[in-house]
């Protein structure tokens, strides 16, 4: 049983938007660890404890969670999810281009589910926005069978790793200073306190820790995450409703994000 195991555990999502925000969380951690402990147990029964322990069940839950806890409230400041921006009449798609992908979804999802005039949203915005929203999960499970799936989920993974990984950052950063602190004081430490290793290793170690610390402190924003959400967005009604003979190239919506 070894790093293989997490690919019989754990699928490719689980792994890139789960996990990894949880190893980034404590890699400040695990990095002096691993320099000033270089004797520490190591082997295939050290790696099996850990996973008959569950903690890589337990990663994998926390790195979820934290994520979706403050899912709503960033919909909520972007002013809606990006997919259903997309579909409003008031959103940033042009006519042109709204008025062919409407219609391309509402074939897909048939009279069972009426996407509403541009009078009808107007005047309940909150239910034109449940509608889109089932319009969205529509096309998520379509997209799972179309060419260009895999680009979705990869956009998806994405997506869900920025997310997640905001999502701890209220315990990510502060690890990250106290680390950062820690391997500073253990610079000035006297040769061999704690197996304090070399200067010219300490000094990599303390380059990391703070870029480490810069990551979480200047990258993981609610920008960076929303910079992903429109991605993806984009990229499922390219794949899911754009994909018909003649359909309008998929062109970049104003005011999000490309690549």
């Amino acid at each position: 049983m070894g790093h293989a195991a997490l690919f019989v555990l754990f699928d490719k999502y689980s792994r890139r938007a789960r996990l990894r925000p949880v190893l980034i969380m404590l890699l400040p951690l695990a990095l002096p660890l691993a320099v000033g402990a270089p004797a520490l147990p190591r082997g295939r029964w050290l790696w099996s404890l850990i996973l008959l322990s569950g903690l890589p069940l337990f990663a994998d839950q926390l790195g979820r969670s934290r994520g979706k806890r403050i899912e709503a409230r960033l919909f909520d400041s972007w002013g809606g999810k990006p997919t259903v921006q997309l579909l409003r009449w008031s959103g940033p798609t042009s006519r042109q281009r709204l008025g062919f992908l409407r219609a391309r979804i509402q074939e897909i999802v048939g009279s069972s589910l009426l996407l509403p005039t541009e009078q009808e949203e107007l005047a309940d915005p909150q239910r034109a926005d449940e509608i889109y929203d089932a319009a969205g999960l529509a096309l998520r499970v379509r997209a799972r069978g179309l060419p260009g799936a895999e680009l979705v989920q990869e956009q998806n993974c994405e997506y869900g790793f920025r997310r997640n990984t905001f999502g701890l950052r209220s315990y990510a950063l502060p690890i990250a200073m106290v680390a950062l602190l820690a391997v500073l004081a253990w610079a000035f430490a006297a040769p061999g306190f704690l197996g304090r290793p070399s200067t010219p290793l300490l000094v990599t170690l303390v380059v990391m820790e703070a870029l480490l610390v810069a990551f979480q402190a200047f990258l993981v924003r609610d920008r960076w995450v929303a910079s992903a959400a429109w991605l993806y967005a984009e990229r499922l009604m390219e794949t899911s409703a754009l994909t018909v003979p003649g359909a309008l190239p998929a062109g970049p919506v104003p005011g999000t994000a490309t690549s």
